[in-house]
């Protein structure tokens, strides 16, 4: 099998020839950031935005976790450098209704919520289109039981005034982590985070978690920052009960600095407000795009989310890059990692202008193929489709059409090949080869 591959004598694949020319689906923090520092290289980028305004959901978020800088400052300076750029083209309302070709001759089709249409050639493509919340679960009355963004706003209105919901001051604060997404260290961040500016406005703020993630840089810092400042930390294994208690909610765990679970006694916390993390998930119309670039996604409708063989910004097809929350929800600083990640791999793609595959490369034998499109469904990187290209056919006679008496059968396109293999062991007709 091994000299079957690399004694092959097939014809080397010719150089793909690149424009420095780049299509971002997204225009939330990821896809401008990408967008900036692409256009700094002088590569013409086109942003396709689904809504009407860019920034993403930063354009919610007025805190930063390890610095005072305003958020909605830092991001409108950022809108305003990309949309001033000469060589960045923003589209909004914009969605992409199809992607054909492979890397350095993709064809992209763009229509826009008027109904115009706009075809595109870029040379790489990088998805950017962030994910979506839910609201955190309501409490059946009362409505004490809000969301951290909903929170975040509220500190935000106050400003230097006292914390007040519903024109009642609010006093005391619990918020309760892992009861949605217990794998995601955006609420870990979140809840420190406010629970620090609600403690210095006078406000008693109690966390109760499962498990505090503060892996994030600066994070063990503010976390004991928080307990500097009275913010009360609680761990449970069961989840907490809650129920109204007069005008407010008493939030029930047991005390778990007791190493005998029967002897547990229950804790309750009688607050104001809980403040419950938001359920991320991914953008319903996720699903959509992935089946128009034939991109993979994992149990949770996440783009790659399971990307063992590559690098995390990779996806299944080459050329196609991805970034930020529509991968996995983390925090900004992550996804500004992944958006700079990005911004290099595309640099290197485009440098000197030209890609030639240099990893074994499947090719079909035309004569033997019986067109039988195994090869197609079972491709993971969307290589290989069926065009009329063979001189003959052992399987079937030509179908001449104005005067073309060439046969179909499967190619792949060698840049997109990834040389896996799996066509060449499944192919039914022994028609495909791996070459060097």
């Amino acid at each position: 099998m091994y000299q079957k591959v690399y004694e092959s004598k097939a014809t080397a694949p010719a150089p793909i020839n690149l424009k420095p020319e780049v299509l971002i689906i997204g225009g939330g923090i990821v896809g401008i950031t990408v967008a900036r520092e692409l256009a700094r290289e002088g590569v013409q980028v086109v942003i396709a935005e689904k809504g009407e305004t860019l920034g993403g959901g930063v354009r919610d978020l007025h805190f930063f976790y390890d610095r005072p800088a305003a958020v909605q400052k830092w991001l409108g300076d950022l809108i305003e450098v990309v949309e001033g750029a000469g060589n960045i083209t923003v589209l909004k309302g914009a969605k992409l209704k199809r992607l054909d070709g492979q890397l350095g001759r993709f064809q992209a089709l763009i229509r826009t919520s008027e109904g115009r249409e706009r075809t595109l050639s870029p040379s790489a493509v990088v998805v950017a289109t962030g994910c979506i919340t839910r609201p955190a679960e309501a409490m059946s009355d009362g409505g004490r039981c809000i969301g951290s963004s909903e929170m975040e706003k509220l500190l935000a209105e106050s400003r230097d005034l006292p914390v007040a919901w519903k024109g009642q001051p609010v006093k005391t604060v619990t918020f309760i982590l892992d009861r949605t997404d217990d794998d995601i260290k955006i609420h870990t961040v979140n809840a420190i985070k406010l629970a620090v500016i609600l403690q210095e406005k006078g406000c008693q703020v109690a966390v109760v978690a499962r498990d505090l993630k503060v892996s994030a840089s600066g994070m063990e810092l503010l976390y004991r920052q928080a307990r500097g400042k009275g913010v009360l930390f609680f761990k449970y294994d069961e989840p907490p009960v809650l129920s109204h208690s007069g005008d407010g909610i008493s939030v029930e765990i047991p005390d778990m600095t007791v190493l005998r679970k029967e002897e547990r006694e229950t804790v309750s916390l009688l607050s104001d407000l809980v403040v419950i993390g938001e359920t991320f998930a991914a953008d319903p119309e996720t699903q959509e795009l992935c089946r128009v670039m034939k991109l993979r996604t994992g149990a949770g409708g996440a783009l790659m989310e399971d990307n063992p063989q590559f690098l995390r910004v990779m996806s299944n097809r080459r050329g196609i890059f991805l970034a930020g929350a529509c991968r996995f929800p983390q925090i900004i600083a992550e996804s500004l990692s992944e958006a700079h990640a990005v911004v290099q791999e595309v640099k290197a793609l485009l440098h000197g202008g030209v890609y030639t595959p240099v990893n074994p490369v499947a090719e079909v034998d035309p004569p033997k193929c019986a067109v039988c499109y195994t090869c197609v469904r079972l491709c993971p990187h969307a290589a290989i489709g069926v065009e009329r290209y063979g001189d003959r056919n052992v399987y079937s006679a030509p179908a001449e059409k104005n005067g073309d008496t060439l046969w179909q059968a499967a190619r792949v396109d060698p840049a997109a090949c990834f040389g896996c293999g799996i066509c060449v062991a499944e192919c039914p007709a022994r028609a495909i080869t791996l070459y060097q």
